[in-house]
């Protein structure tokens, strides 16, 4: 097999792409169900870029100038983003019954998979 030009060969990144791909799904679809259960209209956002802000800013109860800010956040510096994405998710924990530092682990790579699975399919 031919190497792309950035010397990676060409099935690495297809691979990487699709394993990308399917994480975005999975908590996309994470998302949904928590908005369900929460009884946020319009879970379907959640496949949407930047439209799942709106999701999240609905499903944690704060308004509309915490999208905004994730907005601007994500084109210009992403740690506030994630910081108010953090911070959102410890109340959206809560309101399932879950104690905040379920939102906080979220920061942990590939703990955040099960995190996103508690919160949308479990009671606590």
């Amino acid at each position: 097999m031919e190497a792309s030009s950035s010397g990676f060969p060409a099935w690495l990144i297809v691979v990487l792409a699709l394993v990308g791909l399917a994480i975005y799904i999975y908590t996309a679809y994470c998302l949904m169900k928590i908005a369900g259960r929460l009884g946020v209209e319009n879970g379907w956002f959640a496949f949407i870029p930047f439209l799942n802000y709106w999701l999240i800013t609905k499903m944690g109860g704060r308004d509309s100038t915490w999208f905004i800010f994730m907005l601007l956040g994500s084109f210009c510096c992403g740690i506030v983003t994630m910081v108010m994405f953090i911070i959102i998710m410890m109340d959206v924990a809560e309101a399932l019954g879950f104690q905040d530092w379920w939102g906080i682990l979220l920061i942990i790579p590939l703990l955040n998979l099960y995190v996103f699975y508690k919160l949308a399919f479990t009671e606590p």
